[in-house]
Formats: C-alpha cells, structure tokens, sequence
C-alpha cells in the first residue's frame, strides 16, 4: 500500500491575505485542486471563496478544528488503519494517496469524508466532540451527538464502501433494505474492528439499550404485522430514515432500527457461514442472506 500525504486545507484558506486573495487562492490551486478546481478568474467563484474564509462562524470552527487538531497525528493513524484493512480485503483497488482536511461549513448534504477526483477529504467539523457550536448553528442533537473522534473511522469506512463496494440497486421492500444496510454496517465493521455498536450504529447509550431490550418485540411486530415485505416512503421513511426517534414505538427508540435489525442478521449469518468480507459484499441474494442466517431473536 502506498504512502499517503496528508495536507490541512483549512490552514491555507483561513490564514490567506484577504487583500491579496485572489492572487494567492490562485498560488494554491495546484496543491489544493479538490477544492479550487473551478475558474479562479471568475470575481464570483473568489468572492464566495473569500467569504466563506472571512465568515466568523467559519472562522470560529477553524479555531475549534485547530484545538481539537493541533496536529493530523490521529486522523493519520485512524486513515492507515482504515485503508490497511480495506487493502487486506481488496488489494487490488487503488486507494487515494492524497488526504485533505477541511473545514467544510457543516452541510448535511455534502458527506463529511468523501472522495474528490481520487482524493480522499475530510471535514474536521464534523469531529468536534459535541462542541457548543453545534447548538449556535442549530445542527439537530441527534447529529452532534455523533460528532467524537472515533467516528471519523466510520466515517473513512463507509466512504470507501461507497466508493468502491456499494453497487446501485432498486430499492425494493423492507427485508432487502435492512439485510442491505446491514451489509454496509459489517462492512465498516471489518475495516475498523474496535469500532464498538454505539458509534457504529450512531445511537447513545439510552437508545443502545432500547434496541436490546425490545429487539424480540420489534422483530415481532414487523413479522405480525406483515411488514417485512412492505415497500414505499413510509415503510423507508419508518425503518431507514434518520433522525432523533422512531416515533411509531417510542420516544426512546432510535431511527433506523431496521438498520440495527439488519446488523443483527447480517451478525448471525457469518457466525454460521465461512464466508470472507468479500464474498458477502459479493452475495446479492439479500433474501437467500436472511434466510440462510437462522435470525430469530427472543421475545
């Protein structure tokens, strides 16, 4: 596996001269191109630049990126980590050789670790440990909750699963999804082995003991109820969706417990199969999956 270089984006855009910006945004495209790969001559591309560089609450999460991070030592150690598993698994895919770090603006629509033309980026502010900011910009709870160190790793997974794993299918019913998402979840697991559930899964201690506790009764009710093979918005919306709860069970109870309940058939089929990561990565028979992984959980 290569070497990889590791370069702090948010370093050269936050410590610029703003009277001399254009010039020296332009001096740093070519080390930066994920980020300034657009026509630099254009006055409206460097204004947006600029602002968003003289912008206080961007400047504001640069200086908690800086504490947080003095140094890149342990997003080094977490991506090594990451891709040595991942080349284990897959030595043939060529990884990125570039890491970038950034101070993104906190976008729920932009992943906070992605790859760009080849090269991974990260968005430290994502990574703030619950910082107070997170209030002051109005992020949801359930989302800063997730924002410690150790979620990085999942994240960097997770990346690389899309990238170079995850193949598009139709979204079909609800069994398919949960043994799907489940897949993606043991994945993550495989490249970060110490993850633990909680960080995996996103859920807080309150809400990883609900989803034990009433993982009987949960599985249960879909079954009953006909609902494992139930398709549309609200069966998505209900099982899959994130956000604080699921409100049709409790105020307690997490979002995407069908995601949790894929895990745990995803868990019980390789507990009964000699199957290695890619191999399952490979199945596509998510029904065969489920019905090969003996999953029954007590009431």
């Amino acid at each position: 596996m290569p070497e990889l270089s590791f370069s702090r984006y948010e370093d050269v855009l936050f410590n610029m001269d703003t009277a001399d910006f254009q010039t020296e945004i332009m001096a740093a495209q070519a080390d930066f191109k994920p980020f300034l790969d657009g026509d630099l001559s254009n006055p409206a591309h460097v204004k947006y630049l600029k602002d968003f560089a003289c912008d206080p609450m961007s400047r504001t999460f640069y200086q908690a990126v800086k504490e947080s991070f003095p140094d890149l030592s342990y997003v080094r150690q977490v991506v090594e980590s990451v891709f040595a598993h991942f080349h284990y698994y897959y030595p043939d895919v060529q990884l990125p050789k570039k890491v970038f770090t950034c101070v993104s603006g906190l976008s729920q629509d932009v992943p906070s670790v992605q790859i760009i033309e080849g090269d991974m980026v990260i968005s430290l502010d994502w990574y703030l440990e619950g910082n107070a900011l997170y209030d002051a910009v109005g992020l949801p709870k359930y989302l800063s909750s997730r924002t410690g160190k150790a979620t990085i790793a999942k994240d960097v997974a997770m990346c690389l699963y899309q990238e170079y794993v995850y193949e598009w299918r139709k979204q079909t019913n609800l069994l398919d999804e949960m043994v799907a998402a489940g897949k993606a979840d043991f994945f993550v697991e495989g490249l970060c082995p110490a993850i633990e559930d909680c960080v995996l899964l996103g859920y807080d201690e309150k809400q990883m003991q609900w989803v034990h506790d009433n993982e009987g009764s949960l599985w249960a009710d879909i079954v009953g109820n006909k609902r494992l093979y139930s398709t549309g918005l609200d069966m998505y919306m209900t099982f899959l969706a994130d956000g604080p709860f699921t409100q049709e069970y409790s105020n307690d109870a997490p979002a995407r417990l069908g995601e949790f309940l894929g895990l745990r058939i995803i868990r019980s089929y390789m507990n009964s199969h000699n199957v290695s990561l890619p191999q399952l990565m490979a199945n596509k028979d998510l029904l065969g999956i489920f019905q090969d992984s003996g999953y029954k959980p007590k009431k």
